[in-house]
């Protein structure tokens, strides 16, 4: 290297140096405030102090600067840049990327001694004292240091509840026994708040519709030694509206409100309908619809559960774009008059999408999709949909075979979501803010493979979709039909599907009639520390309807002249999303999945599960090391590097699969990850010839694929696009002591980039 690259490289290291000294941007006279210490008085420090230190930590103002791994990145940023004087490097650095020193000058250090000494004595220490202490470190760095003197906590002694004889005082001495502060536990004000929740609650349920927590005095008597007597009681100037009872008078609907034609539409002549009135002049609603989503009713008690529950219900009926809810009483009277003003979508919408599309096998295509949807069909809030799509796939880069490697493909599904369990003979409503739902779908997919085969599937569906809670959603299809009819073989795919039993066997003349259940639990929240996703599916077919249809004299159950599908198959997802930082998250899933499939074929092999229905592995939401469909059963490999690349065909009946991600998003438009994923899947049972294909516990663990990478997400909020790099680590059809390859891993030759390493793009996040 010339004298003039190393003055460069020289200059190079000084900026960033300079540029990672935290302090350069601190202004002369003040110091770069580092974060806060707390220290407990000798013989003082309480037995709860790591919860009491959780909260001292959450009220300490101000916040020192984020760090990342211990070191200030926002910050770095923020000093590589200088006051800009427009839009540019300097502004995303200053303004988007970086984040400004924050200074001990900011610190109001005395202020935050009274916050943290009214902190300790609303959790019961009432002769607390915090002081401070500032800790300068080296020249331009401060810290406080923050001494706490709890003293003696105290605890609950005795709780009287002083309600007179009335309506309310009854109501609140009858649910007294739940109440949230008991004897002996320590003094918390928080405990007293969530206690006039809990009797604000009780009573919103039994009419008190004016009634509000601020009406609840609790008083306390400190005087004995170490313990309080709490006296719950009503504030004596609590007005008459709150303490009175309240029934409902009428409810009435509006089902087209428009703001503009507000006047007009409130003197509209309403329909009475069993317990409430609509008022719908355009016809548009047939009154069946609000049946199961009114629970507030005329000549009822007000219950603040039943108009949480119609609000709610009103709202996931999935028609309505606003919902406002508005309750007046009547002249003089206990008696409520509530009015919903229903502002619907547009009935009809019609969407055209064009799409690309990369794959880790070496494909790339587009696909053209159009949905028309009615969501009031019928005049019954039904959701129509019908759906119209149609696409092309080609393979590109790399090694081709003289067979053709394109593939088009056509889809139609209409389907029609009622907004009510559909049950010919009872009805069903359960009493919760979710609208239950019945689906009703059929559909038709050809996918065409010149020079190879075209696959038909039709498929019609029958199921109910409900919410349990807010985390909790079922899906139960009790009819769940598949019709694969393939066609158009090739004689090269047949001489394939005679090398291969399993894959004959899979795509084939198929009858699925069966039946799924889904359960999803879902608290993914941006602001919780730790949050989980779980789905369980199990898919069952051909155990009723092999109990009807007769068997042949081949022994194989058919149904109009089709093989009918007898298998179970079920799986577990299960997903830990941790927060560790505001922009770095550790994300770990696990799945599980296993098919038995029973009864006879027409082949006189072990039967394996559809094709539609089997696992598979590999990919960019997979292990993304390897290319789709081309990994396993075990340690199988297909000797044809053609052929492999062409079918990707790998599939079988169990599947195992582990992936860790570590993602950083250093600011709103990026993100970077780094991954480790492993697995592989097996068949359940198979030939004697095919045997280093099945389940074995004695091996399994020996063929584990591992793959990991790097990734880079551009967030463009309506959609996040992914580039995730991949290279094996372990090859589980290489012999054994050889598959792990990491002394194979060179970056630098080609040859070695060309056969291991994938690009996997794609759009949102793998898991």
């Amino acid at each position: 290297m010339n004298r003039s690259g190393q003055y460069l490289i020289l200059c190079g290291l000084a900026l960033l140096l300079a540029a990672c000294s935290s302090t350069r941007t601190v202004p002369e006279g003040d110091r770069l405030y580092t974060g806060h210490e707390v220290k407990w008085t000798e013989k003082k420090k309480p037995k709860d102090y790591s919860v009491l230190k959780a909260g001292i930590d959450e009220r300490v103002r101000p916040t020192p600067n984020r760090k990342f791994l211990g070191m200030p990145f926002k910050l770095w940023l923020y000093n590589l840049g200088n006051e800009p004087k427009g839009k540019g490097l300097n502004y995303l650095l200053r303004k988007k990327w970086g984040e400004a020193p924050v200074l001990l000058s900011q610190l109001n250090a005395d202020r935050n001694d009274e916050v943290l000494t009214s902190y300790l004595e609303d959790n019961g220490y009432f002769q607390s004292e915090v002081t401070h202490t500032i800790k300068n470190k080296g020249k331009k760095k401060a810290g406080v240091e923050f001494t706490a003197t709890p003293n003696h906590r105290y605890t609950i002694h005795r709780v009287r509840f002083d309600t007179d004889t009335g309506v309310l005082g009854r109501m609140i001495m009858l649910h007294a026994r739940k109440t949230l502060l008991k004897p002996d536990d320590n003094f918390s004000l928080d405990k007293i708040k969530a206690e006039r929740e809990r009797i604000h609650d009780h009573l919103k349920e039994e009419g008190f519709y004016y009634f509000t927590p601020d009406y609840m005095l609790v008083q306390i008597d400190s005087s004995l030694r170490g313990q309080v007597d709490l006296y719950v009681k009503l504030k004596p100037n609590t007005p008459a509206t709150a303490i009175r009872q309240y029934w409902m008078k009428e409810v009435e609907l509006y089902t087209n409100y428009d703001l503009a034609k507000d006047s007009v539409q409130r003197n509209a002549q309403g329909v009475k309908y069993q317990n409430f009135t609509i008022i719908d002049p355009d016809s548009l609603y047939k009154p069946v619809v609000f049946d199961r989503s009114v629970f507030l009713q005329r000549d009822s008690l007000y219950r603040i559960s039943s108009h949480n529950i119609t609000l709610q219900r009103l709202v996931n009926l999935g028609t309505f774009k606003f919902v406002r809810g508005n309750f007046r009483p009547m002249r003089d009277s206990a008696l409520l008059l509530a009015r919903f003003f229903l502002t619907p979508y547009p009935k009809r919408s019609l969407q055209f999408e064009v799409s690309g599309t990369s794959k880790s096998n070496g494909f790339v295509g587009s696909q053209v999709k159009v949905s028309a949807k009615n969501r009031n069909f019928q005049r019954k809030a039904n959701l129509l949909e019908i759906n119209l799509g149609g696409g092309f796939e080609t393979q590109v880069g790399g090694k081709t075979t003289q067979l053709s490697t394109n593939a088009y493909s056509l889809n139609a599904e209409v389907a029609i979501t009622m907004p009510r369990f559909y049950t010919p003979f009872i009805k069903f409503n359960p009493r919760t803010p979710f609208v239950p739902k019945t689906r009703f779908s059929l559909g038709y997919e050809l996918l065409n493979r010149p020079n190879l085969y075209n696959l038909n599937a039709f498929t019609g569906q029958y199921g109910y979709l409900w919410k349990q809670t807010r985390f909790l959603d079922h899906a139960l299809y009790p009819v769940a039909i598949t019709y694969v009819l393939p066609g158009n073989e090739s004689a090269e795919f047949l001489a394939q599907k005679e090398q291969d039993p399993a894959l004959k066997q899979s795509i084939s003349k198929q009858f699925i009639l069966g039946s799924n259940y889904s359960l999803i639990f879902n608290n993914q929240s941006p602001v919780k520390y730790h949050s989980f996703f779980g789905l369980f599916n199990i898919d069952i077919a051909g155990n009723l309807s092999g109990l009807v249809v007769p068997t042949a004299a081949d022994g194989v159950k058919r149904l109009l002249n089709n093989e009918i599908s007898q298998y179970i198959r079920a799986n577990v997802d299960g997903r830990h999303y941790w927060k560790l930082s505001d922009n770095f998250r550790w994300v770990n899933r696990l799945f599980a999945g296993y098919g038995y499939a029973y009864g006879k074929n027409s082949e006189g092999v072990p039967p394996t599960l559809p094709f539609v229905k089997q696992f598979f592995t590999g990919g960019s939401n997979s292990i993304r090391a390897f290319r789709a469909r081309t990994l396993g059963p075990g340690s199988y490999r297909d000797t044809n590097p053609d052929r492999n690349l062409l079918l990707a065909n790998a599939a079988g009946d169990i599947k195992l699969e582990y992936n860790s991600e570590l993602r950083y998003k250093p600011n709103n438009l990026l993100e970077l990850a780094a991954f480790v994923d492993a697995g592989n899947i097996w068949l359940g049972k198979a030939p004697d010839t095919l045997q280093s294909q099945v389940f074995a516990f004695n091996r399994f663990m020996k063929e584990i694929a591992v793959g990991a990478g790097l990734g880079l997400r551009i967030d463009a909020s309506i959609l996040l696009i992914r580039f995730d790099v991949a290279f094996p680590l372990r090859k589980p059809w290489l012999p054994d002591g050889e598959r792990w390859v990491f002394d194979q891993i060179s970056f630098g030759d080609g040859q070695w980039r060309k056969e291991n390493l994938i690009l996997n793009i794609a759009i949102g996040y793998p898991f």
